[in-house]
């Protein structure tokens, strides 16, 4: 399987610029959905990073058509925080099928310094060509685990209409495409995406393209959608205490471990007489703490892995790597 990059509906990062306008923190202006069914609900995220020092406000986007509605993950970002403009375009709505659809997106940029940005979507609909479902929706996928999902794509106006390659923008997907049935002018395919069981955590976004023989409908898009989270999770993911004054007052943190079902700390590894390791076994529990302490005896960096032993069997173990910057008092 050819394994390209996910797209991750999570943070991205992008080059900073000094003197950047808000329309120069977007990853894309542009999003051309290609052949789409008329009745679909197309989504795009625009994503931006704040690369400035100072926090950005937006307004409430505006629209050049109604078959748009826009949305913000958030109105305000932080330095170093990622949010997206999310633009969903019903082609319900798109009165005439066959042409060219194009809406732009204006976002209007408040603060530090005013500025709206366009963005723009793109598409256009066909009323002899269905997709049941519009995406190929994997869902919530334990990690490791793997997953199948399917749907029927129907051309109604072509008799001899093949679908002649499947293809993935996402890695971790493989695509494969079935001829369904084949009456009159009336041609079915079912398109079936599967997961690689290696596909890391996190909630990802990729395109399966199919390329046809109608010329009117030569590469057409289909969504792909996937959370794929973990059996037991710590969060924070790491621990870092910073700078440690070498024989001050031991250093403290707390981390949680939580599963999807309730499980049981058989073990602890990685403590020892620097960094030590509180956390209750006795009970299995869907959530447990666990306080992290650290008292290095010499200056310099400190690193530790710490290693929880758990009974699930989808995810026995998690490692949680501690550092600390040590100075002297």
């Amino acid at each position: 399987m050819t394994r390209f990059a996910l797209g991750l509906v999570g943070v991205l990062s992008f080059s900073a610029v000094s003197l950047a306008g808000p329309g120069e923190l977007f990853a894309e202006k542009e999003k051309d959905f290609g052949i789409s069914p008329k009745g679909t609900v197309l989504v795009h995220y625009f994503r931006f990073t704040n690369t400035t020092k100072e926090t950005i406000t937006l307004g409430q986007p505006r629209v050049s058509c109604g078959c748009v509605t826009p949305a913000l993950t958030s109105n305000r970002v932080a330095p170093g925080e990622t949010a997206a403009v999310i633009a969903y375009m019903d082609t319900k709505r798109i009165p005439h099928a066959g042409i060219t659809k194009t809406v732009l997106v204006y976002v209007p940029f408040q603060g530090p310094q005013f500025e709206e940005v366009a963005l723009k979507v793109t598409t256009v609909t066909r009323d002899d060509l269905m997709m049941s479902p519009d995406t190929l929706a994997f869902g919530n996928v334990v990690k490791g685990k793997g997953a199948t999902v399917s749907t029927k794509v129907t051309f109604t106006s072509d008799p001899k209409w093949t679908v002649n390659k499947a293809t993935s923008t996402g890695g971790f997907v493989n695509v494969e495409a079935k001829l369904a049935s084949r009456s009159g002018s009336i041609v079915t395919y079912d398109i079936t995406a599967t997961l690689d069981k290696e596909c890391p955590a996190g909630n990802w976004t990729s395109d399966v393209l199919l390329d046809t023989s109608n010329a009117a409908v030569a590469k057409l898009r289909i969504p792909v959608t996937v959370n794929v989270t973990v059996a037991v999770a710590a969060l924070p993911e790491r621990v870092s205490f910073g700078d440690v004054k070498m024989g001050a007052a031991t250093a403290e943190q707390k981390v949680t471990i939580q599963g999807s079902t309730p499980f049981k700390i058989l073990e602890v590894k990685g403590a020892d007489d620097q960094l030590t390791v509180k956390v209750e076994k006795d009970s299995a529990k869907p959530v447990h703490t666990v306080v992290i302490a650290a008292n290095p005896t010499a200056t310099g960096g400190f690193t530790r892995s710490v290693e929880i032993v758990t009974d699930n069997k989808d995810q026995p173990t998690v490692i949680v790597p501690v550092t600390a910057k040590v100075v002297s008092k």
